[in-house]
């Protein structure tokens, strides 16, 4: 019952993918309770399954696979990959890539095939059997989990601590994601923004959740598959109307006609090296690329004011962020990554002061510049900058045009790579 794939961009040095726009305010807004937190994610994750898989042990549902009648063929694995909306496919590429012998490699011409129908030509119960038989295996299980944190999961918490919203609004943006990918979750987001002002915008935080589930309701009555809005109003409904704006355990629900509950704190799931001290981010990523900017010394063209110093962008916490100064045009942020630096990925994560216009670059001196990949229509959130091949010592994001009266500011800066 779900998705579709994120947009994606192609660059003249790098893939670019998209995955949010953050309101328009002066405020650096802290949320304090986030789904970034070990517990609090697998709370997510076993609501999450619930409506997915009508069971809450998410862990052991790496093996789902089946056709729902939803009209997007196959749905499988942790958070309900399709094979008609391009994440199966994206899915079982990554992993073939990094894992080419796998039982899954000979089905790709299939995939492509179908990808964008409800269609099983090539694959049927062949390929059900081999879906089960690779999940047995930590290696395709991590591509799942890469693969959901990447596209759902981190995109959409990230919006919504831009928007200040706490781990019950964190949630109801990740399972907007889930289900309508994650420009769907966008544009339920700016519908509901239009009637009510978040709280990084100044609003009451219950007022626009309210609204913001309205909205979800209007955009799942628009499928058949999706008539019934039970994950909504017997469970998000429900906890928004308690003022359990922080999900705390108990949690009682139903969806679909099933009940659920989640008497205490559950024990995590998700693999702690994965989680990186509760930031969510990666340390490792496949083929051997690890975060090699985190703490590294940092230089700025500016800052705004005293704990908005560069180092804030590097310091693993997406409540804190580098502010240059307002209103000033170009601005830049350099990251000394030790000499010899190689990099393949580059995350930023844009406070409400984002830049609509800006450069990656590298250097091995600091002072003769190439650039790794541009953005000309940047609109806040998270990018993810992929299939990059720079290297050097110094990495810095270079802001040509602000996308508010304000001046440019960044959450963080991970930079993937090898040193």
């Amino acid at each position: 019952m779900r998705r579709r794939r994120p947009l994606i961009a192609l660059l003249t040095a790098a893939v670019v993918i998209p995955l949010s726009g953050l309101v328009v305010s002066a405020a650096h807004a802290a949320v304090t309770s986030t789904l970034r937190d070990p517990v609090k994610r697998e709370i997510a994750q076993q609501i999450i399954t619930s409506a997915e898989n009508s069971n809450l042990d998410w862990y052991n549902r790496y093996g789902y696979i089946e056709d729902i009648d939803d009209g997007r063929g196959y749905t499988g694995g942790i958070i309900g990959f399709t094979s008609g909306t391009s994440d199966m496919l994206e899915l079982v590429e990554r992993y073939t890539d990094d894992y080419p012998n796998n039982g899954l490699a000979g089905y790709l011409p299939a995939l492509r095939a179908v990808d964008g129908t409800d269609s099983h030509a090539g694959l049927g119960s062949a390929y059900e059997v081999a879906w089960v038989a690779e999940a047995n295996k930590p290696e395709f299980q991590r591509a799942q989990r890469d693969l959901a944190n990447e596209w759902y999961f981190e995109p959409s918490v990230s919006l919504a601590i831009g928007d200040g919203l706490g781990a019950l609004g964190q949630f109801a943006y990740y399972d907007a994601a889930v289900v309508h990918g994650f420009s769907g979750l966008e544009s339920i987001r700016s519908a509901a923004r239009s009637s009510a002002s978040t709280p990084a915008q100044g609003g009451d935080e219950s007022a626009y959740l309210d609204e913001f589930l309205d909205e979800r309701v209007v955009e799942m009555k628009k499928e058949a598959a999706h008539e019934d809005v039970t994950r909504i109003e017997t469970a998000q409904r429900l906890w928004l109307q308690a003022g359990n704006l922080d999900l705390h355990t108990p949690l009682n629900w139903s969806v679909y006609g099933d009940a659920f509950s989640i008497p205490s704190d559950p024990t995590p799931h998700w693999p702690a090296s994965e989680i990186d001290g509760g930031t969510g981010a990666p340390t490792e990523q496949p083929g051997g690329a690890t975060l090699i900017s985190a703490n590294r010394p940092v230089t700025t063209s500016s800052i705004e004011a005293a704990g908005l110093e560069g180092a804030k962008a590097v310091d693993g916490s997406t409540t804190t962020c580098w502010a240059s100064e307002e209103g000033v045009d170009p601005q830049w942020i350099r990251v000394d990554l030790g000499a010899g630096a190689s990099v393949s990925k580059v995350v930023l994560t844009w406070e409400a002061a984002y830049a609509r216009k800006y450069r990656v670059e590298m250097s091995a001196d600091g002072s003769s510049w190439s650039t790794l990949a541009t953005e000309d229509a940047g609109d806040g959130g998270t990018y993810a900058f992929t299939d990059l091949n720079g290297t050097g010592r110094y990495l810095r994001i270079y802001g040509t045009a602000r996308g508010t009266s304000y001046g440019y500011s960044l959450f963080e800066i991970e930079v993937y790579g090898t040193v």
